[in-house]
Protein backbone atom coordinates (compact mmCIF):
# COMPACT_ATOMS: atom_id res chain seq x y z
CA UNK A 1 0.00 0.00 0.00
CA UNK A 2 1.29 3.41 -0.81
CA UNK A 3 1.75 6.21 1.67
CA UNK A 4 -1.20 8.29 0.36
CA UNK A 5 -3.64 5.39 0.77
CA UNK A 6 -2.51 4.80 4.35
CA UNK A 7 -2.90 8.49 5.22
CA UNK A 8 -6.37 8.58 3.59
CA UNK A 9 -7.53 5.52 5.53
CA UNK A 10 -6.15 6.91 8.80
CA UNK A 11 -7.87 10.27 8.22
CA UNK A 12 -11.17 8.55 7.42
CA UNK A 13 -10.99 6.42 10.57
CA UNK A 14 -10.16 9.47 12.70
CA UNK A 15 -13.15 11.39 11.32
CA UNK A 16 -15.49 8.42 11.89
CA UNK A 17 -14.30 8.11 15.49
CA UNK A 18 -14.84 11.84 16.07
CA UNK A 19 -18.36 11.61 14.63
CA UNK A 20 -19.16 8.63 16.85
CA UNK A 21 -18.09 10.62 19.92
CA UNK A 22 -20.12 13.74 19.00
CA UNK A 23 -22.41 14.88 21.81
CA UNK A 24 -26.01 13.74 21.71
CA UNK A 25 -28.62 16.33 20.74
CA UNK A 26 -29.96 18.42 23.59
CA UNK A 27 -32.73 16.73 25.54
CA UNK A 28 -36.19 18.13 25.05
CA UNK A 29 -39.01 18.40 27.51
CA UNK A 30 -41.66 17.08 25.13
CA UNK A 31 -44.54 15.06 26.42
CA UNK A 32 -43.96 11.39 25.65
CA UNK A 33 -45.98 10.29 22.63
CA UNK A 34 -48.07 7.89 24.73
CA UNK A 35 -49.04 10.63 27.22
CA UNK A 36 -49.83 13.17 24.49
CA UNK A 37 -51.93 10.62 22.62
CA UNK A 38 -53.77 9.57 25.78
CA UNK A 39 -54.50 13.24 26.52
CA UNK A 40 -55.82 13.83 22.99
CA UNK A 41 -58.04 10.75 23.10
CA UNK A 42 -59.45 11.75 26.49
CA UNK A 43 -60.08 15.33 25.32
CA UNK A 44 -61.88 14.09 22.22
CA UNK A 45 -63.89 11.59 24.30
CA UNK A 46 -65.01 14.39 26.63
CA UNK A 47 -66.17 16.52 23.72
CA UNK A 48 -67.78 13.56 21.94
CA UNK A 49 -69.77 12.78 25.11
CA UNK A 50 -71.25 16.28 24.78
CA UNK A 51 -71.98 15.86 21.07
CA UNK A 52 -68.99 17.86 19.75
CA UNK A 53 -66.74 16.57 16.96
CA UNK A 54 -63.35 18.17 17.59
CA UNK A 55 -59.64 18.11 16.87
CA UNK A 56 -57.12 17.77 19.72
CA UNK A 57 -53.55 18.95 19.20
CA UNK A 58 -50.30 18.90 21.19
CA UNK A 59 -47.57 21.33 20.08
CA UNK A 60 -44.02 21.21 21.44
CA UNK A 61 -42.17 24.33 22.58
CA UNK A 62 -40.36 24.49 19.23
CA UNK A 63 -43.79 24.98 17.58
CA UNK A 64 -43.97 21.48 16.12
CA UNK A 65 -47.34 19.75 16.08
CA UNK A 66 -46.51 16.38 17.64
CA UNK A 67 -49.99 14.88 18.06
CA UNK A 68 -53.05 15.81 16.03
CA UNK A 69 -56.21 13.72 16.34
CA UNK A 70 -59.37 14.72 14.47
CA UNK A 71 -62.55 13.00 15.60
CA UNK A 72 -64.93 11.47 13.13
CA UNK A 73 -67.16 14.26 11.87
CA UNK A 74 -64.83 17.11 12.91
CA UNK A 75 -64.52 19.75 10.21
CA UNK A 76 -61.21 20.11 8.38
CA UNK A 77 -60.74 23.69 9.59
CA UNK A 78 -60.58 22.51 13.22
CA UNK A 79 -57.06 21.20 12.60
CA UNK A 80 -55.71 24.64 11.68
CA UNK A 81 -57.69 26.42 14.39
CA UNK A 82 -56.31 24.00 17.01
CA UNK A 83 -52.78 24.61 15.67
CA UNK A 84 -53.27 28.37 15.92
CA UNK A 85 -54.58 28.10 19.50
CA UNK A 86 -51.50 26.14 20.59
CA UNK A 87 -49.20 28.51 18.69
CA UNK A 88 -50.84 31.48 20.43
CA UNK A 89 -50.15 29.94 23.85
CA UNK A 90 -46.48 29.41 23.07
CA UNK A 91 -45.91 32.79 21.41
CA UNK A 92 -47.74 34.91 23.98
CA UNK A 93 -47.21 32.98 27.23
CA UNK A 94 -50.96 33.15 27.87
CA UNK A 95 -53.83 30.78 27.27
CA UNK A 96 -55.45 31.54 23.93
CA UNK A 97 -58.50 32.84 25.82
CA UNK A 98 -56.37 35.15 27.97
CA UNK A 99 -54.66 36.46 24.87
CA UNK A 100 -58.04 37.07 23.26
CA UNK A 101 -59.21 39.02 26.30
CA UNK A 102 -56.00 41.08 26.31
CA UNK A 103 -56.54 42.29 22.74
CA UNK A 104 -60.31 42.56 22.87
CA UNK A 105 -62.07 45.60 21.55
CA UNK A 106 -63.36 47.99 24.22
CA UNK A 107 -66.88 47.30 25.44
CA UNK A 108 -69.51 48.67 23.08
CA UNK A 109 -67.16 48.76 20.08
CA UNK A 110 -68.63 46.85 17.16
CA UNK A 111 -66.48 44.06 15.76
CA UNK A 112 -64.93 44.89 12.41
CA UNK A 113 -66.57 43.35 9.37
CA UNK A 114 -65.13 40.02 8.31
CA UNK A 115 -62.68 40.37 5.45
CA UNK A 116 -63.31 37.85 2.68
CA UNK A 117 -60.45 35.35 2.54
CA UNK A 118 -59.03 36.41 5.93
CA UNK A 119 -58.37 33.83 8.60
CA UNK A 120 -61.05 33.62 11.30
CA UNK A 121 -60.25 34.74 14.83
CA UNK A 122 -57.33 37.04 14.06
CA UNK A 123 -56.53 39.70 16.66
CA UNK A 124 -57.47 43.24 15.66
CA UNK A 125 -54.94 45.45 13.95
CA UNK A 126 -52.78 45.56 10.88
CA UNK A 127 -49.77 43.35 10.23
CA UNK A 128 -50.65 40.84 12.94
CA UNK A 129 -49.09 37.39 13.07
CA UNK A 130 -51.48 35.31 10.97
CA UNK A 131 -50.95 32.31 13.26
CA UNK A 132 -52.37 34.02 16.36
CA UNK A 133 -55.99 33.51 17.32
CA UNK A 134 -58.21 35.12 19.95
CA UNK A 135 -60.42 32.11 20.68
CA UNK A 136 -60.33 30.12 23.90
CA UNK A 137 -59.25 26.47 23.89
CA UNK A 138 -55.43 26.52 24.00
CA UNK A 139 -53.56 25.93 27.28
CA UNK A 140 -49.92 25.44 28.30
CA UNK A 141 -48.80 22.02 29.56
CA UNK A 142 -45.92 21.25 31.91
CA UNK A 143 -43.98 18.01 32.14
CA UNK A 144 -41.60 17.36 34.98
CA UNK A 145 -42.19 20.89 36.25
CA UNK A 146 -41.14 22.56 32.97
CA UNK A 147 -43.10 23.90 30.03
CA UNK A 148 -43.57 21.08 27.53
CA UNK A 149 -45.75 22.88 24.99
CA UNK A 150 -49.40 23.64 24.47
CA UNK A 151 -52.59 21.61 24.21
CA UNK A 152 -55.62 22.73 22.28
CA UNK A 153 -59.04 21.61 21.15
CA UNK A 154 -61.15 23.08 18.37
CA UNK A 155 -64.62 22.30 17.09
CA UNK A 156 -67.01 22.64 20.03
CA UNK A 157 -69.58 25.45 19.81
CA UNK A 158 -67.54 27.91 21.85
CA UNK A 159 -64.00 28.20 23.11
CA UNK A 160 -65.10 27.62 26.70
CA UNK A 161 -66.29 24.16 25.69
CA UNK A 162 -63.01 23.51 23.84
CA UNK A 163 -61.08 24.52 26.98
CA UNK A 164 -63.25 22.23 29.12
CA UNK A 165 -62.29 19.31 26.87
CA UNK A 166 -58.59 20.24 27.11
CA UNK A 167 -58.94 20.19 30.90
CA UNK A 168 -60.83 16.88 30.87
CA UNK A 169 -57.94 15.34 28.94
CA UNK A 170 -55.44 16.88 31.36
CA UNK A 171 -57.31 15.37 34.31
CA UNK A 172 -56.93 11.94 32.69
CA UNK A 173 -53.12 12.22 32.36
CA UNK A 174 -52.34 14.45 35.38
CA UNK A 175 -50.51 11.70 37.26
CA UNK A 176 -48.16 11.25 34.28
CA UNK A 177 -47.10 14.90 34.02
CA UNK A 178 -45.16 15.21 37.28
CA UNK A 179 -41.88 13.67 36.26
CA UNK A 180 -40.02 12.29 33.29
Amino acid sequence: MNKIAVITIAATLASLQAAAQAPAPAATNDLPMAVATEWAQAAIAACTANGYAVTALYMTTDLTSKVVLRADGARNMTVDVARRKAYTVLKTGKTSGEFGASVALPAGTPAPAAVPGALPGLPPGKDVDQNLIIWEGGLPVNFGGKLAGALSVSGAPGGDKDAACVNAGLAKVASKLGSK
